[in-house]
């Protein structure tokens, strides 16, 4: 009789078992480590929020002026 429930991992008499494997040769329940990432800090991380926030303006400055041209053009 055919399951659908997942049944455990059996090396043994799995033909792909290779396949099943991790490149690293670790466990199949072992998390991957988490990747090391350098937080940014200082006179970078206030030039990007600055940036980001001048850009923000700038969408909604060109996005009012649009806005602003599509009206006249409509109103008499």
């Amino acid at each position: 009789m055919r399951t659908t429930t997942t049944l455990p991992h059996d090396p043994a008499t799995d033909a792909h078992a290779s396949v099943l494997e991790r490149p690293d040769g670790l466990e199949r329940g072992v998390k991957f480590p988490e990747p090391v990432v350098e937080k940014m800090r200082g006179p970078k991380l206030i030039a990007l929020w600055v940036g980001l926030a001048a850009g923000a303006w700038g969408i909604t400055a060109g996005v009012g002026y649009g806005f602003y041209v599509v009206v006249q053009s409509v109103l008499p």
